[in-house]
């Protein structure tokens, strides 16, 4: 499959549905909308339904409708999103998955300002062009900034298979990092609950917490220091558990966040300031000799194969950016 062009800004119109789940039945039209597609506020959608933007079943509705399973709304919209790397390779490809690497600057679903402009979409959309009509489904997810290897399901029960693989922990993954700092030890282990920053106005910043702290998860992760330069250290990193910006906690917690985090190694004000930039629309450029992105990789998973349960291997070698990044770096003494 050929790969795709950077996605620059778009601003065509799109017509984006959803078919109302067992879960959204009794709800209302305008209640569905704000709690299941938070980008936009309940007053915004309340003022789209009112001029006509929102229909329910192909027709106008009343933000109090009740809705009943199986309801199809749909929403005419301008997307104007963030320009982003569409260069998806698919590195391997079967009837029930198949295994891709993502870009460093692509979200993996819809999330925020980022509609079409994901990894899920545009993944879907050239399995289409290439005849397959089938379900496409995340097996798990990469943060925007972090390139590597995405599983993508093809069909339910290898869906479902997969899945369980990573909620039980048995896929074993590995990543690079490029860290601040010059890391001391050869290899060393972060272990620690992770959990919502209590001291955060940032609703998704984590942190280390003691153990046994309401609503913490324990995790663990190992890392071996691959080559230190004159102000970073370039490490692999091994998770033992699989927690939301784990490695990223990890690494800040013991002093080397990830070079090009926007959000750990940061203050609440720099990361608030980043985010009213991206929302307006303007790039925010690294500082002078900092990293055009998170300078982190999923270079390596290995899980059971969905159908035969055979130990399956896949790597993705590291991306054009980070070589050229490092490339210009400067070795330790």
């Amino acid at each position: 499959m050929s790969e795709n062009p950077s996605l620059p800004i778009s601003n065509e119109e799109s017509i984006l549905q959803s078919r109302v789940p067992p879960k959204g039945a009794g709800k209302t039209l305008l209640d569905y909308l704000a709690g299941r597609f938070r980008y936009q506020s309940l007053e915004t959608w309340a003022q789209l339904i009112k001029e006509d933007k929102v229909t329910l079943n192909g027709s106008p509705a009343r933000p109090s409708k009740v809705l009943r399973i199986g309801d199809q709304i749909a929403y005419r919209v301008v997307l104007k999103e963030p320009p982003v790397d569409g260069n998806i390779r698919i590195l391997h490809e079967e009837e029930t998955f198949l295994v891709a690497d993502k870009p460093g600057n692509l979200p993996s679903h819809a999330d925020g300002t980022f509609i079409k402009h994901t990894f899920i979409y545009i993944l879907t959309q050239n399995l289409r062009e290439s005849g397959w009509k089938g379900d496409v489904k995340l097996v798990h997810r990469l943060d925007r900034e972090t390139s590597g290897l995405m599983v993508v399901a093809k069909e339910k029960k290898a869906h479902l298979n997969l899945v369980g693989q990573f909620e039980a922990g048995t896929v074993e993954k590995e990543y690079l990092a490029l860290v601040q700092g010059l890391v001391e030890k050869d290899t060393f282990e972060v272990s620690g609950a992770l959990g919502r920053s209590p001291t955060s106005q940032i609703s998704i910043r984590r942190q280390v917490l003691p153990e046994g702290t309401p609503g913490s998860q324990p995790a663990q992760t190992l890392f071996e220091v691959v080559r230190r330069y004159k102000d970073f250290t370039l490490a692999r990193c091994l998770p033992k558990t699989g927690r939301t910006n784990q490695i990223r906690v990890h690494l800040d917690f013991a002093g080397h966040p990830v070079l090009g985090d926007k959000l750990y190694g940061k203050t609440d004000e720099e990361f608030l300031e980043f985010v009213r930039a991206a929302k307006a629309g303007n790039s925010v450029p690294p500082p002078p000799g900092g990293a055009p992105r998170l300078m982190l990789h999923a270079q390596k998973l290995s899980l059971a194969h969905p159908v035969t349960g055979q130990k399956t291997v896949f790597e993705s070698p590291m991306p054009g950016d980070m070589v050229e990044f490092i490339g210009g770096l400067k070795t330790g003494a």
